[in-house]
């Protein structure tokens, strides 16, 4: 069931529940066992990213093969615009936000006055060669006001130097860098890392293929930091009257994991093959390729 999600000073409180979710994991499935199979990935010289594992539109995956067989360039449509436009807006404003604490900024008030919310908002849509958008400087400024507020909870209970009090109101890793060569995959970019749970940031609704990103970040991470990741958050954004976060904890088991490995299996196999697995017998028409398949140029 989704949570209505108070972010305070960048971290949430849903985190507390999700790290305590416990699930039992064989050894075999860990994803430091990436020497062995079911974690080794085929000998194909085929490599994936999760969001090619993952998919979206195309339910054949012909978009996969035009992509890494064919060669053909997909342009992202305006929604997938969007979305990486919101997503460099978490990230800088957090980046920033801690930059300033570190910097000094040990006041609530001080620090939404000293952040410029449109700045990062701008340099988010240069960055995700999107259009700014007013809800991007309202999701920087909203992230301020709570981020301000954890500060200002954290000086009330004891003196702590700008570092300390910047690690504590935001503990959030922003994009976190993986290599995904070991699993057969590209570099990884996790949205975030809080501890020991992965974090996907989403805007729109609910999406079970969301949960299965969660379990190619949990075993990329643990292929590269040799630590067990047993719990994931998907956090969706909203624009409705206001800012709105809804939190979907999602503990990332067994069964999860085989489902990303199996498909993750087919898929390059399906690459390697070279065939063309033919139209989606429902072609969503947002889909980037959508044109190349039904005529036009993609």
């Amino acid at each position: 069931m989704f949570k209505n999600l108070q972010v305070v000073g960048g971290t949430f409180r849903e985190f507390r529940m999700v790290r305590g979710l416990r699930v039992e994991v064989g050894e075999e499935l860990r994803g430091w066992r990436w020497g062995e199979p079911p974690v080794q990935p085929p000998p194909l010289g085929v490599r994936l990213s999760v969001t090619d594992v993952v998919g979206g539109y195309c339910e054949s995956r012909r978009d996969l093969y035009l992509k890494k067989v064919v060669g053909v360039r997909a342009e992202p449509n305006g929604g997938m615009k969007f979305g990486a436009y919101i997503h460099e807006v978490f990230r800088r404003s957090l980046a920033e936000l801690r930059r300033l604490i570190e910097g000094g900024v040990v006041k609530g008030w001080e620090l939404v006055q000293s952040f410029n919310a449109e700045a990062a908002a701008r340099e988010a849509a240069s960055a995700a060669d999107a259009e700014a958008d007013p809800r991007g400087v309202e999701l920087a400024r909203y992230l301020a006001i709570q981020v301000a507020a954890r500060v200002d909870e954290i000086a009330s209970r004891s003196p702590a130097d700008p570092l300390s009090v910047a690690a504590r109101a935001v503990p959030v890793l922003a994009e976190y860098v993986i290599d995904g060569r070991p699993l057969g995959l590209t570099l990884v970019r996790a949205d975030a890392l809080y501890h020991n749970v992965v974090v996907e940031i989403k805007v729109g609704s609910y999406s079970e293929r969301h949960t299965l990103a969660l379990a190619g970040y949990a075993l990329a991470i643990e292929a590269d930091e040799e630590v067990p990741i047993d719990a994931g958050l998907l956090i969706y954004v909203a624009f409705n009257g206001g800012v709105k976060l809804r939190a979907y904890p999602v503990a990332i088991g067994e069964g999860l994991r085989r489902e990303f490995l199996e498909e993750r299996n087919r898929l390059m196999e399906l690459v390697a093959s070279g065939s063309d697995p033919g139209l989606s017998p429902k072609c969503d028409d947002k889909c980037p390729l959508w044109r190349h398949c039904h005529g036009g140029s993609g």
